[in-house]
């Protein structure tokens, strides 16, 4: 049972893989098209890198904003703290034995 596993399962999906791209081919009328026109190709695969490259954009610029608003209020923080002559608490405190701030 288990020699079946080892052989006939990597077997079949390697198949799987090897016929997939034939499976996946474009539609007749797309593909017609794409033959006919020698522009269409370049213009089908920049709209695919541009909407590969959305998500990515959204979520760099989402995480720059969200480091920046960090950094702004860290430095707000840092400017009350020397306006009303205080020092800030550093980060790593002492702590006694049951976690608690000293």
């Amino acid at each position: 049972m288990s020699c079946i596993r080892r052989v006939v399962l990597p077997l079949v999906l390697a198949l799987f893989v090897v016929g997939l791209p034939a499976v996946a081919s474009a539609c007749p009328m797309c593909n017609q098209s794409i033959q006919e026109d020698k522009s269409l190709p370049f213009a089908y695969q920049a709209s695919i890198l541009f909407m590969l490259a959305i998500p990515f954009s959204l979520a760099g610029g989402l995480g720059g904003l969200i480091w920046y608003k960090f950094r702004q209020h860290e430095r707000a923080s840092q400017a009350a703290y020397a306006l009303h002559g205080l020092q800030p608490i550093p980060v790593h405190a002492h702590r006694d034995d049951r976690g608690l701030r000293v």
